[in-house]
């Protein structure tokens, strides 16, 4: 049976879990046993009587559980010390236990993820710097993406280019593109130039925020790219196919990173600023 990654999560944490809970029992119990602090009460003859080890182990249990049957009692001080350093690990234990388990159930596991490389692409005598962006989890709504670029000069950071927008919602596959011949990004296009040419060294991120439609939790991603991720390429291969119904199906994220090669002499061109 195969487990997705957050059910693997879970169960990894609860393995832990219970077993922190076993060793603090078992020692506990060991104290109570080896002190010989605590006892069985018999009230007809009105007398405590030593306890064995699983007895100590039950006292244990009902104590840490904080249920207390009256059956058992700590017999000295050092019973009643321990009795209470019980009880105190055992509200912690269950705060911090239920916290966890609350956050591993419903947060959102980190499926969102962009191309490793950033590329100038050539697509219907136009040219786009884009990025591909991938989630395998809960489709994002209401997203807000940031585009930054620049160049460290003389121990500053030199913005060269940045945009901001509202995005479409990422259910499964996303592209952002920047179209280089709009006369907005020339500044941008000719920072490519030089960063190809290895005038300067081009830093870029990407970044968006949104919120996930089922649980509304927002969800954040950056990515950053520097010169020596800056690739060339047309079309991206598909990663998935669409059916009857007009759904994408049969994902194949292998090819995601995938696109189609750009002819060394239009790239030429481009380095060139050649239309």
């Amino acid at each position: 049976m195969q487990f997705t990654a957050k059910t693997q999560e879970i169960v990894k944490f609860l393995l832990i879990t219970i077993g922190v809970y076993t060793v603090l029992i078992f020692m506990f119990a060991i104290l109570y046993y080896e002190t010989g602090s605590i006892g069985f009460y018999r009230p007809i003859q009105r007398v405590y009587e030593p306890i064995d080890f699983q007895k100590a182990i039950y006292f244990s249990i009902v104590s840490f559980h904080t249920i207390g049957y009256g059956d058992i009692y700590p017999l000295t001080s050092q019973g009643r010390y321990i009795l209470m350093s019980e009880a105190f690990s055992s509200l912690f234990f269950t705060s911090i236990f239920s916290g966890f388990l609350v956050y591993f159930v419903i947060r959102r596991r980190d499926d969102i993820f962009t191309t490793r490389n950033v590329y100038i692409r050539r697509r219907k005598d136009k040219w786009f710097l884009s990025i591909r962006l991938g989630n395998k989890g809960r489709e994002i709504i209401d997203m807000k993406g940031k585009f930054e670029a620049w160049i460290v000069q003389e121990n500053s950071r030199v913005r060269i280019f940045q945009y901001e927008e509202e995005m479409a919602d990422l259910e499964r596959i996303l592209y952002y593109d920047i179209n280089l011949d709009d006369p907005a990004a020339l500044k941008i296009r000719g920072a490519l130039i030089d960063a190809l040419k290895g005038k300067i060294l081009l830093h870029i991120k990407y970044a968006f925020i949104g919120n996930d439609i089922n649980t509304g939790e927002q969800v954040a991603h950056a990515v950053y790219y520097d010169s020596a991720k800056i690739r060339f390429g047309k079309m991206f291969d598909n990663v998935y196919s669409w059916d009857k119904r007009g759904r994408r199906v049969n994902f194949h994220w292998k090819n995601f990173e995938k696109i189609e090669p750009l002819e060394e002499e239009i790239k030429v061109k481009f380095v060139n600023n050649d239309q």
